[in-house]
């Protein structure tokens, strides 16, 4: 299985160049660059190098390796939560270690655009609601393949129900897809120090109507460090960077975030997004309580006043076996 993932990963990382390539128009189904759970999301959105929880079969799957027992967590979010009341996110992942193996997982991704009126071509009368959405569901795996060297890898299904279009050419607004993420994880080189890279949403277009006017997945490539700064019996400070590459369209962004627990019960997080293209350039800040087996999760973006994002709280609920 160890020899399976490096050969993905060398045979992803051949194909990069030929996807950047290819890709000429804007990426679709953007909601699989929703950055999932209340944690990451308090951080700044960087977890690439961190991925220490079931949420890593999104975040980097290598990190699935360093994990032990079983989890699963959920999240809920309302988005654009400014301009509509019937717009949400919601993501469920789980993580299982198979001793002498490596640690499986999965999440399944649901984004609901809500309900949409759908008039005639002649006029704008309402004939009906069409509530749209997309839902993506992955298959993980990671393993250590080397001292301090975890690799992991994500196989997933997509589905887009955008709405009916009103004729033939213009298609039914339903497309499938599938894709592949590859990611590598560090312990090193220096005590303390971590380091994490991967691939996402290597895959075919998205096909509404037919290959000329299909959309691209939004294949993107991320690497990231996290340091942990101060560890002691009740005090843990963890600080993280990640930097983002789009491979369809070449835009980049980097976040940068932080972590504090206190005698493993009580958290507190802050972090920054700097994105130019997407306008987004703002703190976030979150929270987290573990009682027991449970961890609770809270994570806040401010963003500017009329800005889609401003307000948006992000809320995870783990369990740890």
């Amino acid at each position: 299985m160890r020899r399976v993932l490096l050969f993905s990963g060398i045979i992803l990382a051949g194909l990069l160049q030929a996807t950047a390539a290819l890709a000429i128009s804007q990426a679709g189904v953007l909601f699989l660059m929703i950055a999932p759970g209340a944690r990451a999301s308090g951080m700044g959105e960087t977890f690439v190098a961190v991925a220490d929880d079931a949420t890593a079969s999104y975040w980097n799957p290598a990190g699935l390796a360093q994990q032990r027992g079983t989890e699963v967590a959920l999240m809920h979010s309302k988005w654009f939560p400014e301009f509509t009341t019937d717009m949400y996110y919601d993501f469920a992942c789980c993580s299982h270690h198979l001793e002498g193996v490596g640690t499986v997982g999965g999440h399944i991704i649901y984004f609901s655009y809500g309900d949409l009126p759908y008039t005639s071509e002649f006029g704008p009368e309402i004939l009906s609601l069409y509530h749209s959405y997309e839902v993506a569901v992955s298959g993980s795996f990671g393993a250590e393949v080397a001292q301090d060297v975890l690799a992991g890898v994500n196989l997933k299904a997509i589905y887009s129900d955008l709405g009916p279009g009103q004729n033939v050419e213009r298609g039914d607004g339903k497309a499938m897809s599938y894709a592949a993420d590859v990611g590598l994880l560090y312990h090193g080189p220096f005590p303390r120090l971590s380091l994490g890279a991967m691939v996402q949403n290597i895959g075919p277009d998205m096909m509404y109507v037919d290959a000329d006017q299909s959309s691209p997945l939004p294949r993107n490539m991320k690497a990231g460090a996290a340091l942990q700064l101060w560890k002691s019996v009740y005090n843990r400070l963890l600080v993280t960077g990640d930097f983002n590459l789009g491979l369809v369209n070449g835009e980049w962004w980097i976040n940068g975030g932080s972590e504090y627990w206190y005698a493993d019960l009580l958290a507190l997080r802050a972090g920054y997004l700097y994105d130019k293209y997407g306008e987004v350039n703002t703190a976030t800040f979150g929270a987290g309580l573990r009682y027991h087996i449970f961890r609770f999760d809270i994570g806040y973006i401010t963003a500017q006043e009329g800005h889609p994002l401003a307000d948006t709280m992000r809320f995870s609920l783990a369990a740890a076996f």
